[in-house]
């Protein structure tokens, strides 16, 4: 099954989606990070996949399908996982205007029967905006981490007294320590 903004299944989406808009014909940027649950060593992960789907109905059946695009995992793996990244553009008809992108669909992938894959921080935004994403830890609302227009993340690590000891920055080349506190004192990398 297919979800949607609302309940998944009947694809009956609710309307108070419709804050995000995508433009057709604008370019957006779909990024997201992908692991594989496997003991084995990978310059890339080939299992995991997002696809996005443009439909000329809001109904987004298959015979509404105007075109998709699929997007696979690609440069470093770091911690374990890989990101997924593609610039595309909406499809839209200069002839007519019934074959336009009403709605998108986001499917993902296993391409194996066996190895579990996993997907998180999956996000959609305009080519020419900037977006950055907040984790916030549940018990004490302290900042865990900030994901930044690439959707790489900056850690926040807290002692038990709930002071900043630790900060760490994902990177291309992997996590690196940019800053640490050690009894009072500031040390910056």
């Amino acid at each position: 099954s297919q979800i949607s903004c609302g309940i998944s299944i009947t694809k009956d989406f609710c309307e108070d989606c419709y804050s995000f808009q995508p433009e057709p014909g604008k370019e957006y940027i779909l990024s997201a990070w992908a692991k594989e649950e496997t003991n084995e060593q990978f310059k890339t992960f080939v299992n995991p996949a997002i696809t996005l789907i443009f439909y000329h109905n809001k109904q987004a059946l298959p015979q509404h399908e105007i075109a998709r695009i699929t997007a696979t995992p690609s440069g470093e793996i770091i911690d374990g996982w890989q990101r997924i990244f593609t610039k595309f553009k909406i499809p839209y008809s200069t002839t007519s205007a019934i074959n336009n992108t009403i709605s998108i669909g986001i499917e993902l992938t296993n391409n194996s029967p066996s190895i579990p894959v996993y997907f998180d921080d999956i996000r959609v935004h305009p080519l020419k905006g900037s977006m950055k994403s907040f984790v916030y830890d549940p018990e004490t609302f302290k900042l865990m981490s900030e994901l930044d227009d690439n959707n790489y993340a900056t850690f926040y690590e807290y002692d038990n007294e709930g002071g900043l000891v630790r900060v760490k920055k994902e990177t291309e080349r992997g996590v690196k320590t940019i800053q640490e506190t050690r009894s009072g004192s500031v040390i910056k990398n």
